[in-house]
């Protein structure tokens, strides 16, 4: 088995069963990363591409100063994050109206697998805005202020954004609970 210091050596010298294994490994965490920023499959795919595309360049600055994978992570959300920046500049407004309630935080076990796939459909069915300050900040750990130079937007953006998103989700999940119990 090639080790991870081999593949980085090999992609460094453009080799392409290098690059195969770089993607091989890494696609399908990066693939999670872009469905969860994405509108839709299709839209995930490029951003995927694009990501792949951008570790391929730079994967000559990588230093191995963390770990590989971090830092496709990394490149892989700033990806996304970019894409979502060319949607609010081709037209796409930000809502920013004032919070008017706040709703407590739902903890999800990562362990009961349909759960966990009903709310990364819902996160999915977000507006671009909303899903990008949710994952960005309760996913990928990210403050308002990172945030919002991330989006090009100010931190009560981000606040109303991610706000939003809570209150869309919880309706989602009130909604689904509640025709759950009707069924029965």
């Amino acid at each position: 088995m090639i080790n991870e210091k081999e593949i980085i050596e090999g992609c460094k010298a453009g080799k392409e069963k290098y690059q195969k294994m770089l993607y091989q490994h890494f696609s399908t965490t990066l693939m999670g990363i872009c469905m969860r920023y994405a509108k839709n499959t299709m839209e995930a795919e490029d951003i995927l591409q694009d990501s792949f595309i951008k570790i391929f360049v730079k994967i000559s600055s990588f230093r191995g100063e963390g770990s590989l994978e971090a830092w496709v992570r990394q490149i892989a959300v700033n990806t996304a994050i970019n894409a979502y920046r060319k949607k609010v500049a081709t037209g796409y407004d930000l809502d920013i109206d004032e919070l008017q309630e706040s709703i407590k935080d739902v903890k999800v076990s990562t362990t009961d697998k349909t759960t966990l796939n009903l709310l990364l459909n819902f996160i999915n069915e977000l507006p671009d805005g909303y899903r990008a300050a949710f994952n960005l900040y309760e996913i990928d750990g990210y403050s308002h202020k990172e945030i919002a130079e991330m989006l090009g937007c100010t931190p009560v953006t981000v606040r109303t954004q991610l706000h939003k998103a809570k209150l869309a989700l919880k309706k989602k999940i009130e909604t689904h609970l509640k025709n759950d119990l009707e069924v029965l």
